[in-house]
């Protein structure tokens, strides 16, 4: 399949791709070659001395999440139930083309 870069330099690979992120390699030959990848955040709890300096010396994260932890929780039960940018174009576009 021959896919042409426009103007803006990009290149659409389709609804079925919508959403989606991919690693891109550029190889010494010109070739680009794009993965489809999830990206997993790993997240540990950082312990007082893993903590940066100013930090601990102000106590301002710990301090600031626990003044703040209702609406964290509020926030990210919020945030669950959307749906994804690319998700509600979509539905929007189709919304529009329907008679």
């Amino acid at each position: 399949m021959l896919k042409e870069v426009g103007a803006s330099g990009q290149i659409s690979l389709g609804k079925k791709f919508a959403g989606q992120l991919f690693d891109m390699q550029f190889a010494a030959d010109g070739a680009v070659t794009l993965t489809p990848v999830k990206v997993v955040p790993v997240a540990q709890p950082l312990s007082a001395q893993e903590e940066p300096a100013v930090y601990r010396a102000s106590g301002t994260t710990r301090e600031w999440a626990k003044e703040h932890a209702e609406e964290i929780a509020r926030y990210n039960e919020w945030a669950n139930q959307r749906e994804p940018y690319s998700q509600r174009v979509r539905r929007w576009r189709s919304e529009r083309s329907e008679p």
